[in-house]
């Protein structure tokens, strides 16, 4: 280990004098230097080597490292803490999204920065988060405020929404007779009554921040289906079931119109029969003048027996000019749109209501099928399908005017505010 050629002057590296000087050179390998030459590197005068005057703490940095290498609980506590956070880099690198965990603790990430740059540094601290000046400086300028939804200052931030927007939005989600829609329709609500305008993103992106969600079962995606170009061109019918407290099988016939959405008749009976479908669609072609339709009006349903004998006989007659079709028989499309409208009335209303029996499931569903052809529909752009079924057309530029000028004006609202950080930093 320490063999050398013979008439070579042995060098030794600065680390073992570094070692010595310091007291913690292993015995077994003093034992190989001359004791002339430890002697010289003891009365060695360090202070008189180039650049010591650049190391302001050089004596404290020699004792603290003296003080690791002679305690051994210290020293192997350093150890353990550097392995720890080897570790913890090392996961810490594997992390897929570590950007968004370390902006998501931004403030405390600031903080410890701060804190330990005065020891080790600023771009060692820097590297240690692997965050760059750019974002440190971002975070450092980011001022919060005690009050806003967003934790942000609406002077500097001023595109937030005001207040009184947002007191709209928590209102709006509460209100009593909202309580079966979900948010979307509620969004359109709002610019309906002109309570406030905003976007639906800035819509979505407020709901969660106050996280005012609503609690609703996973939607299944279906392919878009037929589309009609107006109102009562083309109709779609179909049964479901709903089972009461009293578990009885309660049939439900509907009829809704495809370009609408709007639900023309139901049904609600103990009978699965043909008979309740033709009385469902008789009323409807009456009550709705249906026979006025030139040429003829598409009646989508399943091949199930509920749309034949006295369904067939109607629709066959010279009287009628409706055509019925089955769906993925007569045409390639499903029945989805009457299938997505009786989810609708089931998640919004059936399922959030104890209903003991038929009869209280009929008059429930009175109110329920009001409320369902009266309220915005996200795909009629904030229209009722009552309203689109009696001839308004969906526009889906309607509220972008209003919006634009709301933000316009929610920029000079927020500029104006004094919030709590505002009034301590006012001068006394």
């Amino acid at each position: 280990m320490f063999f050398q050629p013979k008439f070579m002057k042995r060098s030794y590296h600065t680390d073992i004098i570094l070692q010595y000087k310091l007291g913690i050179l292993p015995r077994e390998i003093m034992n190989h230097i001359p004791s002339s030459t430890l002697c010289n590197w003891k009365n060695r005068d360090t202070g008189l080597l180039f650049g010591l005057d650049l190391l302001s703490s050089y004596e404290d940095n020699l004792q603290m490292i003296k003080d690791f290498h002679s305690k051994a609980t210290l020293l192997k506590a350093a150890k353990a803490l550097y392995f720890i956070y080897s570790t913890y880099m090392n996961i810490f690198e594997t992390i897929k999204n570590k950007k968004k965990l370390l902006h998501r603790s931004g403030k405390l990430v600031i903080q410890t920065i701060d804190m330990v740059k005065d020891t080790i540094g600023q771009n060692k601290a820097l590297r240690a988060f692997g965050i760059t000046y750019q974002q440190y400086y971002a975070w450092k300028k980011k001022i919060t405020c005690k009050i806003s939804p967003g934790n942000l200052c609406r002077k500097v931030y001023h595109n937030q929404l005001t207040f009184k927007e947002v007191d709209v939005i928590k209102r709006y989600l509460a209100k009593p007779q909202y309580r079966h829609w979900n948010i979307t329709p509620v969004f359109y609500q709002i610019l309906r009554d002109k309570a406030a305008f905003f976007s639906r993103t800035t819509f979505y992106k407020y709901v969660n921040k106050l996280n005012l969600q609503r609690s609703r079962p996973d939607k299944k995606k279906y392919s878009a289906g037929i589309r009609s170009e107006a109102p009562k061109r083309i109709l779609h019918m179909d049964v479901t079931i709903f089972r009461p407290l009293d578990h009885t099988r309660i049939y439900l016939y509907f009829l809704v119109d495809n370009f609408s959405r709007f639900i023309l008749n139901w049904k609600a009976s103990l009978e699965y029969s043909a008979k309740i479908t033709f009385q469902n669609i008789s009323e409807a072609f009456n009550k709705y003048n249906l026979d006025k339709i030139y040429p003829y009006v598409d009646l989508i349903c399943d091949d199930g027996t509920e749309n034949k004998g006295m369904v067939d006989v109607f629709t066959n007659s010279h009287d009628s000019n409706i055509r019925k079709l089955v769906a993925q028989c007569d045409i390639l499309f499903s029945n989805s749109m009457v299938e997505a409208v009786n989810k609708r009335i089931k998640y919004d209303f059936l399922f959030t209501t104890k209903l003991l029996n038929i009869e209280q499931t009929i008059q429930y569903l009175a109110w329920a099928i009001e409320q369902y052809n009266n309220k915005p529909h996200s795909a009629l752009y904030g229209l009722t399908p009552s309203e689109v079924f009696n001839g308004s057309c969906p526009d889906k530029d309607m509220f972008k005017t209003a919006i634009r000028h709301a933000a316009q004006k929610r920029k000079e609202v927020n500029m104006g505010q004094v919030c709590l950080n505002c009034y301590e930093k006012m001068p006394v």
